[in-house]
């Protein structure tokens, strides 16, 4: 009798592909809470729900390993839908929405890098925007997005000024920027010399703030970008020729769409910013041409086939990066040039730039 393996010991019993799908729908029922719950809305820096970063792992593990057959079953049932579901994005990833034309991004590497974290890898995006009333005398308007830097100074100088470079090289008319600029109060007094002292637009500079800005202290923000030409909008216009709306951050601040939009013509085109793409459930019918938002890092750490894990957010991933057409707006939601923690995984920091083009949606 030969001593060998039997071929069925290769042959997993079916409890053991329930229980792996099982543990699949524990880590997506994390995802939801972490996304939507711990940091998804959140007035004040520290959420009332932390504790759930500690209670709910052990406890849904508990519950896959004894909690009995029901939530097993569930638990696996969520899991495979899970899979399944990322079968379906990867095999048929959505169409470019109309009016947009994309070219191929740009990819700056400031030194080799070593590992897997991407965080200087900057990538230059590159969009042409097709309105089909644009005035002719903004055909070709460029607009440079910055958002997110969360200035530190432990993040390499030589970063901050291959990003100017390549606004500069952009030349726009306008740079938007979407808040989040530092994360803590000691560092606003960098925002001027690392971030802002280079840039450079025709028409100016424009920002609105986001969640951590308010939480930093925003009145010394706000004056600290002032001091370099850089004019926050809350709930308001920016006095140029395009209508540029900035509207209020969605945690912390108080956005009033009926505020913002007060004196804007809805027979003209309008860009709007706004620091969290959840805005866009408050956009009504207010016509909104490009609505540029950030806040999301683009996930920041993605995983191979599963893709975007945390995204603090009541859409999760649905919004958490790139264009979306939702409804009457054009959303784009930039991965930002900040992260926090300092580690980017499979996700590059990202310089956003525009070009309004007069022209049919179907161009």
């Amino acid at each position: 009798m030969g001593s060998g393996i039997h071929p069925s010991a290769f042959i997993l019993h079916p409890s053991a592909f329930i229980l792996a799908f099982a543990l699949l729908g524990d880590a997506r029922i994390l995802l939801f809470i972490l996304n939507r719950i711990v940091f998804g809305s959140h007035r004040h820096e520290q959420n009332s729900w932390w504790w759930l970063l500690i209670v709910a792992p052990p406890l849904l593990l508990l519950l896959t390993l004894r909690g009995g057959a029901v939530w097993l079953i569930v638990a696996a049932a969520i899991g495979l839908f899970w899979v399944a579901d990322r079968i379906r994005v990867i095999a048929f990833p959505q169409n470019p929405p109309s009016g947009v034309r994309t070219s191929a991004p740009e990819l700056i590497l400031l030194r080799a890098r070593r590992g897997i974290n991407e965080r200087y890898d900057l990538e230059v995006t590159r969009h042409e925007i097709f309105i089909d009333d644009l005035p002719q005398p903004l055909d070709g308007y460029r607009i440079a997005f910055l958002t997110d830097p969360h200035v530190v100074p432990s993040v390499r100088r030589e970063f901050y000024r291959r990003i100017a470079a390549e606004v500069t090289r952009f030349d726009p008319h306008l740079i938007l920027l979407g808040g989040d600029f530092v994360t803590w109060h000691r560092y606003i007094p960098l925002i001027g010399p690392l971030l802002l002292a280079d840039l450079h637009a025709r028409d100016g500079m424009f920002a609105v703030p986001g969640n951590h800005d308010y939480w930093a202290g925003l009145p010394e923000i706000a004056a600290a970008m002032a001091a370099h030409g850089v004019a926050l909008l809350i709930n308001e216009r920016a006095p140029l020729p395009l209508q540029v709306v900035g509207i209020d951050e969605i945690y912390r601040g108080n956005p009033d769409m009926e505020r913002a939009f007060a004196g804007i013509d809805p027979n003209q085109p309008c860009i709007a910013v706004s620091h969290h793409p959840d805005i866009i459930d408050l956009a009504g019918a207010h016509r909104i041409d490009l609505l540029l938002c950030g806040h999301t890092h683009g996930g920041q750490i993605r995983l191979p086939f599963f893709g975007t894990m945390v995204v603090p957010s009541r859409h999760e991933a649905a919004y958490a990066s790139g264009f979306h057409r939702v409804r009457n707006v054009l959303l784009y939601v930039s991965r930002g040039i900040g992260a926090v923690p300092p580690i980017r995984i499979l996700c590059r920091p990202e310089l956003a730039t525009f070009i309004l083009r007069r022209g049919s949606r179907q161009t």
